[in-house]
């Protein structure tokens, strides 16, 4: 009696257990499903990031070149910011996908040697304060915000106008 008592005992645990394993077996399906639907969209989100990227770069970029042949912008200031202007896409690619600073992603895409970040500082710091503001953030918003006024900076009419 005693050896059929423990035997129930143990096959109820073997039932519960069985039970119990099957219904983990079901969690870890759906959470690798999850995880593959996720990682799909995460690659989806993560290449129309780089497109949307592209395209602010090219904007920015002529109208950087735009604001150069205006006198807008000086030879000294268009030579030292037209590389960075290049780089805008790698430099949002580095800040998304690795989590890096603007300043470490800059010091990444700028490795040519055209020119560095010390020559870059020096441009903002002569610029308005808006500008240094958006750029003192270090994030890719500050500098896209940053990027765009030093692409079309105001002229003197409009920053009187604004006084």
């Amino acid at each position: 009696m005693l050896i059929f008592a423990s035997f129930a005992a143990l096959v109820l645990l073997l039932i519960y257990f069985g039970l119990k394993v099957q219904n983990l077996q079901k969690q870890l399906q759906l959470c690798q499903n999850s995880l593959k639907a996720t990682s799909r969209r995460m690659s989806d989100a993560n290449g129309s990031m780089v497109v949307l990227a592209q395209q602010i770069q090219s904007f920015l970029a002529e109208r950087l070149d735009a604001s150069h042949k205006r006198g807008l912008v000086n030879a000294k200031h268009y030579e030292t910011l037209q590389p960075m202007f290049e780089k805008i896409s790698a430099v949002a690619v580095y800040c998304m996908e690795k989590g890096m600073s603007v300043e470490e992603a800059l010091n990444a895409a700028l490795q040519d040697g055209e020119v560095t970040l010390e020559q870059i500082r020096e441009v903002i710091k002569v610029q308005p304060s808006d500008i240094r503001m958006a750029w003192s953030k270090n994030t890719l918003d500050g500098f896209i915000i940053a990027c765009r006024g030093l692409s079309f900076p105001p002229t003197k009419t409009e920053s009187s106008k604004a006084e």
